[in-house]
């Protein structure tokens, strides 16, 4: 189980010297601390997660594969609690593949094709091609979805409807 802070400070909810210069340095964020500490007393240790993304709409949280499940928990019970605590609703995401992170992002759009274009001054482009009919089951906004995507994973990212 890993969080952003160590799990001293999620357990005590006060920050090491370590752990307040990971804040202070910006490596993690105010929503990573707390969250940590609510996922901590949740899951009695057992919860980790790797970062929390504040956006407009949600608070997407990155995770690996093996604790998407722990962190919805039963009946989604967790993903219920967390929404309520910070007033947005909470997408869960694991990390451990591009193409599926694609997915869920897109979820529950149904995507065509996922393509890496080359571009003729050397750049290298994901385009994610989804099927048009699905534009108004997106959960996010397009360039929301864009952004998170090339934040993620240092590349740029261009969604196209067919």
């Amino acid at each position: 189980m890993t969080l952003p802070i160590c799990n001293i400070c999620a357990k005590t909810g006060v920050l090491c010297s370590v752990c307040e210069s990971k804040l202070e340095s910006g490596k993690i964020s105010e929503l990573d601390v707390e969250l940590s500490k609510i996922l901590y007393k949740l899951g009695k240790g057992e919860i980790g997660f790797e970062r929390a993304i504040d956006t407009k709409n949600f608070i997407v949280i990155l995770t690996r594969k093996e604790n998407v499940g722990k962190i919805i928990g039963k009946s989604g019970d967790n993903i219920r609690q967390l929404s309520k605590k910070f007033g947005k609703q909470i997408r869960v995401i694991g990390t451990d593949d591009l193409n599926e992170m694609i997915y869920d992002f897109v979820a529950p759009g149904r995507i065509i094709s996922i393509n890496t274009v080359y571009k003729p001054d050397g750049s290298v482009i994901q385009r994610v091609r989804i099927n048009k009919r699905d534009r108004k089951k997106l959960r996010m906004g397009i360039d929301e979805i864009e952004k998170l995507i090339s934040s993620l994973t240092n590349s740029n990212v261009e969604i196209s409807f067919e």
